[in-house]
């Protein structure tokens, strides 16, 4: 695993554009978070939290991982370069050349992968946990930390995604361009699926399913106010229920990509 580990980072430490994405996810995470708490905290909407519910303790840890979740897809077209370079430049084949397996490939994109989602999930901790000392002091701020995981787990899956689209198509502006659509086209789709059918569909579909580990901060009130004004519950998954589903699509796309590998000509 050491090998593999440092087989990628020998690979990745030249590349200028996955600094300038890890940078620009630096800077703008915590400014998208500032922009998010003005916005709701100046909105007339009544259910929206005021600025102490949002940024002290222990509600910091919901909305700095619902604020990261935007630029997900960021860091998934880093997941996509990296693949697709690997194929294009043809260092993969040389890899295998140099006596790598398929499997061994997979599992060092897997494990650049894990990195990638740990290091974004602890930036994301330690501006959280910054915001709310500032606001709240420390005291309190191993409470609902448990979104942090959790925001790890939703990286993990959209990063999964990302590296599926770039086997499957394996040009990077085609890749990129698919993975980024596939987000558009979906939502459309559960838009489709809750009219003509029921919500209950759409809560399956996998980048639904990543998203909804985030949560918005307030949807327990929305939820609330939704069944007042209908009279209807809305079904939401069980947490335990997107865990299992999240696990069960990273197996799917790992395991498409690898016979995908397995079967074409590297």
């Amino acid at each position: 695993m050491k090998q593999l580990l440092s087989i990628e980072y020998a690979k990745l430490k030249k590349l200028t554009s996955i600094k300038v994405i890890f940078l620009v996810y630096v800077a703008i995470v915590p400014l998208w978070m500032l922009f998010m708490g003005f916005f709701f905290t100046n909105s007339p909407v009544p259910f929206f939290p005021s600025e102490k519910e949002l940024y002290s303790f222990p509600g910091v840890w919901r909305f700095i991982t619902y604020s990261a979740s935007f630029f997900n897809i960021l860091m998934g077209v880093t997941v996509v370069i990296i693949t697709c370079n690997e194929i294009h430049f043809r260092t993969m084949r040389q890899n295998i050349i140099d006596g790598l397996t398929k499997k061994q490939f997979i599992l060092g994109k897997f494990l650049v992968i894990l990195c990638i989602a740990a290091i974004v999930s602890l930036y994301t901790a330690i501006v959280g946990f910054l915001i709310g000392g500032f606001y709240s002091g420390f005291g309190g701020f191993y409470e609902n930390i448990h979104y942090v995981p959790t925001y790890f787990l939703q990286t993990l899956g959209y990063f999964s995604f990302a590296f599926f689209f770039a086997v499957l198509v394996r040009k990077p502006a085609l890749s990129i361009i698919f993975f980024v659509v596939s987000f558009i086209v979906e939502f459309i789709i559960g838009i489709i699926l809750n009219a003509a059918v029921s919500e209950v569909p759409y809560q399956f579909f996998p980048l639904n399913v990543f998203s909804k580990l985030t949560p918005v901060p307030f949807f327990e009130k929305i939820m609330a106010m939704q069944k007042a004004e209908t009279g209807q519950d809305y079904w939401v998954m069980p947490t335990w229920g997107q865990y299992l589903l999240v696990a069960f699509y990273l197996c799917l796309f790992f395991l498409i990509a690898y016979r995908v590998l397995k079967k074409r000509d590297v």
